[in-house]
């Protein structure tokens, strides 16, 4: 057995490529099926899906999902490098596996892992499709990140998050896969510490950058746990992931915090609960929307008839 690595030797999933995966994953025999069927599930089940509703070809209901509690949380222009950093997230990660098994031994894990990414696509998409959602963010469009955000997203799909699914996804995933113990000890600690820290920064960014609410966020994990195996994303692991949010950021009062923190506990377990006595996890999502809806006079016998 070789010597565990020490910290100074293990090299951050931050530092590998994000270019990388675009060509070693879709254009490599065995992960290129996976990979263009995520491709394609996310201009269908996310660009595509609101750039018709944006034309007006469908003409789905939209409803504003703010709170009060939103109004509590700064606009904060820094974080939106975070914001983008969304998609290298979840894609250099492959690249660590590529280049520590290789890329054949690498393959079925690389495989296993863009379905799940494409899983969550489609299983947001469940609900974007019975009501899409959004929220009143500024217009502030100064620095290349923002033009990019006001020109590709037309801001219709806030719940469930798919942010906060995919950062909180692909921290659950790794941690699930380094328990296979595949590599060394010292790595996987190391690179789960780093994925749960950068995926709790992008989770913080959605609201900072004003792209989603406060029940963005308790939904998207509430997704995460009901749609996949109870060990996969617990109850445990969804209190914990929401405890470390707003751990570090002096720009929220400690009492704004408790708030929001109990929030998405409550929106959470409420969901979650909710789902026990549902026919499908996507139930008490619907009924939620429908309630909110109602409470902010807007229009839920349209969301009703749609059940």
């Amino acid at each position: 057995m070789k010597n565990a690595k020490t910290i100074q030797q293990i090299k951050p999933i931050s530092s590998y490529s994000s270019v990388h995966p675009w060509f070693s994953l879709l254009f490599r025999f065995r992960t290129a099926k996976k990979g263009w069927k995520l491709v394609y599930t996310v201009l269908w089940d996310f660009f595509i899906l609101q750039t018709l509703q944006k034309f007006k070809i469908t003409k789905r209901p939209v409803i504003f999902v703010d709170t009060d509690l939103d109004e509590k949380i700064p606009f904060d222009p820094s974080k939106v490098k975070t914001y983008i950093n969304f998609i290298p997230y979840f894609l250099k990660p492959t690249v660590m596996l590529t280049k520590r098994m290789g890329y054949k031994n690498a393959s079925p894990y690389l495989n296993e892992y863009l379905d799940f990414i494409s899983k969550m696509y489609k299983n947001a998409a469940t609900i974007y499709r019975f009501c899409m959602t959004t929220t009143n963010r500024p217009n502030y469009k100064v620095g290349k990140e923002f033009k990019t955000i006001h020109a590709a997203d037309p801001h219709l799909l806030c719940v469930p998050s798919l942010h906060v699914t995919i950062a909180a996804g692909t921290y659950a995933w790794f941690k699930n896969f380094f328990k296979l113990n595949l590599l060394d000890k010292n790595e996987t600690n190391f690179y789960e510490n780093e994925l749960l820290q950068e995926g709790i920064k992008i989770t913080e960014s959605v609201l900072f950058v004003k792209q989603h609410s406060v029940n963005c966020i308790p939904i998207a994990l509430y997704m995460l746990s009901s749609t996949m195996n109870k060990n996969f994303f617990s109850v445990h692991d969804a209190d914990f992931f929401m405890s470390s949010l707003f751990e570090n950021t002096p720009e929220i009062q400690p009492e704004v915090k408790k708030e929001i923190q109990e929030y998405f506990k409550y929106m959470y377990e409420r969901s979650f609960l909710e789902h026990i006595y549902e026919n499908k996890w996507q139930d008490c999502i619907k009924n939620w929307l429908i309630e909110h809806a109602r409470n902010t006079n807007q229009n839920p016998e349209v969301l009703e008839k749609r059940l």
